[in-house]
């Protein structure tokens, strides 16, 4: 399969951020919260048998319904290092929030499959499912993954990270003088005193997650996938003696994209409230939030201090194709090329 950089998409994650800069007070719970935020999958949180909801397994928020600073879109979840598929029924993954009686949004409803996830069906396999959907824009306070009273097996089910946000999609395919690298900086080599080379190995590649399924526990490379079950000894001699035998390097991207109009690079506005010369204060929605532009993939991630899923072609489902990134410290610069028209160029890291 070729590796030619296509369109790429950043898929951010809001939640991450909102709680990065103060605007959710979402704290570790006994069921997720805050530990399942900042991409953070290598260790995966397993769910605790606890006799309060039964049927809900992983909740990321407040389950009061205290009010939210700010409504924010989504459009998409990323279900990061889980064994949902190893459960043979159907999981939802909600939306709840607002004031008053507030709302309830199922968010696995009139879905498009990204990775492994296909509607009402669930994952068929374990590892990584990413679904998109119909922009949402409100007060969320918190979601939650989980089955229908009583239907759902009874094993511990796990989840590296619970991904909600926003999607951006550049505007154009970069110009054909972009570079992708492999970094091994984890690789270090000395030379001894009689001459001889010795290497140490801290890391050959993206730190590997771990799976707790019915096949045992074991690492594997990140966004693989893994059959939910062992049922031939194929799958569990010649499939399970591969895992870390992937990709190895860190992936760097040195994209540049010119000719970008002005809307698709700048957002309209940068204020902290709704209020606007246009809207007046009616509108709920926060323009910063709720932008389409670059402005927006690196406002929404810190400058790139917050990561984020990138790949390098939107149109792929194949899981060596998408990376949790950060941009390159200074890398991010725009040139001005006409009225209204810019160049943008960037430097995007592959974490280990």
């Amino acid at each position: 399969m070729g590796k030619q950089v296509k369109t790429p998409r950043f898929y951010v994650d809001m939640v991450t951020f909102l709680h990065a800069t103060g605007q959710l007070g979402w704290d570790s719970t006994s069921k997720g919260g805050a530990e399942l935020l900042y991409m953070n999958c290598a260790n995966p949180f397993l769910e605790l048998e606890t006799s309060d909801d039964p049927q809900v397994k992983f909740i990321l928020g407040s389950t009061e319904n205290n009010p939210i600073k700010s409504s924010f879109p989504i459009n998409f979840c990323a279900l990061l290092n889980h064994n949902l598929g190893t459960d043979s029924k159907d999981f939802k993954v909600v939306g709840k929030g607002g004031y008053g009686d507030g709302f309830e949004t199922e968010l696995t409803e009139s879905t498009t499959n990204v990775m492994n996830h296909f509607g009402s069906y669930g994952p068929s396999y374990n590892g990584t499912s990413i679904f998109t959907f119909s922009e949402e824009n409100d007060y969320f306070n918190s979601f939650n993954l989980s089955y229908d009273v009583g239907e759902f097996d009874d094993y511990p089910h796990q989840l590296g990270s619970f991904v909600i946000g926003k999607y951006f999609d550049a505007p154009n395919s970069p110009d054909l003088n972009l570079t992708m690298s492999r970094r091994f900086d984890g690789i270090k080599s000395q030379k001894t005193i009689g001459g001889k080379t010795l290497s140490n190995i801290y890391y050959d590649g993206p730190t590997e997650w771990t799976m707790n399924g019915p096949n045992g526990t074991y690492k594997y490379p990140p966004f693989e996938l893994d059959y939910p079950s062992t049922t031939t000894d194929e799958q569990l001699g010649y499939l399970k003696s591969k895992s870390g035998l992937g990709r190895k390097g860190l992936r760097s991207w040195k994209l540049s994209f010119s000719y970008i109009a002005e809307n698709n690079m700048w957002m309209e506005n940068e204020v902290s409230n709704q209020i606007t010369s246009d809207t007046g204060a009616g509108d709920k929605h926060n323009s910063m939030l709720s932008d389409n532009s670059f402005n927006f993939v690196w406002n929404c991630t810190l400058g790139g201090t917050l990561p984020f899923i990138f790949t390098d072609d939107k149109e792929s489902n194949e899981p060596d194709r998408y990376a949790i990134c950060t941009f390159r410290e200074n890398t991010f610069s725009v040139q001005q090329q006409a009225h209204n028209v810019y160049k943008v160029s960037m430097t995007i890291d592959e974490l280990a």
